[in-house]
C-alpha cells in the first residue's frame, strides 16, 4: 500500500512539473522579449546575437525588424565589395561569367534590402499591408539572389569555394531571419503604433 502511495505521489509530482514547464518557459520569454521575438526564426541564435547590439528590453517589433534588415544590408554590402575584389583574380571564362552574374545578383540584393529598409522606415497606417507586402517581396528576392551565386563556382579552388560559400551562407542566414522579422511584424496587430 505504501509503495502505491509513493508511486502515485511521484507520478503526480512528475505531471505537475510537466504542466508547469510551459508556464516557466513563457515567464522566461516574457522577461527576455528579444529571445521571444527570435524564437521562431530559422536561425534563432543568430537572430538574438545580431539584434542584441541594436535592441533593448523595450524594443518594439518595428525596431527589431529594421535592425534585422540593417544588419543584413551591411553584410550584403560587404559581400558585394568582396565579390568586386575577386574580379582581379585570374579565372576561367565560365567562372568570370559566374562571378559577373553573382556581382550583379548581390548588387540587386543590396538595392532590394535598401528599398525594404526605406519602406520599414516610412510605414503609414493606410498603406501598412501594402508596404509590408513590398518589404517581404524585396527581402525574398534578395534571399533568392544569394542562392543562385554558388552554382558557377564548382571548379574554383577549394579554399576560394569555401570562403565564397561561407560569406554567401552568412548573408543568406541573415536575410532569412530578416524576412521572418518582417513577416512577424506584418502579423503583429500593435505594430502600427
Amino acid at each position: 500500500m505504501q509503495t502505491n502511495t509513493l508511486a502515485i505521489t511521484v507520478l503526480s509530482a512528475y505531471f505537475l512539473l510537466l504542466l508547469c514547464a510551459p508556464s516557466a518557459a513563457a515567464a522566461r520569454a516574457a522577461r527576455d522579449p528579444l529571445r521571444s521575438w527570435c524564437a521562431q526564426a530559422r536561425y534563432p541564435s543568430l537572430c538574438v546575437e545580431t539584434l542584441s547590439n541594436f535592441s533593448n528590453s523595450s524594443a518594439k517589433p518595428l525596431e527589431l525588424a529594421q535592425a534585422g534588415v540593417k544588419v543584413t544590408l551591411g553584410r550584403t554590402r560587404s559581400l558585394s565589395l568582396y565579390l568586386r575584389t575577386l574580379k582581379s583574380r585570374t579565372f576561367g571564362k565560365r567562372q568570370r561569367v559566374a562571378l559577373s552574374d553573382c556581382v550583379n545578383q548581390v548588387s540587386d540584393s543590396v538595392t532590394q534590402l535598401s528599398r525594404t529598409l526605406n519602406e520599414l522606415q516610412h510605414l503609414h497606417a493606410p498603406t501598412f499591408q501594402w508596404q509590408m507586402s513590398n518589404a517581404q517581396t524585396w527581402t525574398s528576392a534578395a534571399l533568392t539572389n544569394g542562392d543562385a551565386c554558388l552554382d558557377g563556382f564548382s571548379s574554383a579552388p577549394e579554399s576560394l569555394k569555401m570562403e565564397f560559400k561561407r560569406r554567401l551562407t552568412d548573408v543568406a542566414m541573415l536575410t532569412s531571419n530578416a524576412l521572418y522579422l518582417i513577416t512577424r511584424l506584418g502579423h503583429t496587430t500593435n505594430s502600427r503604433n
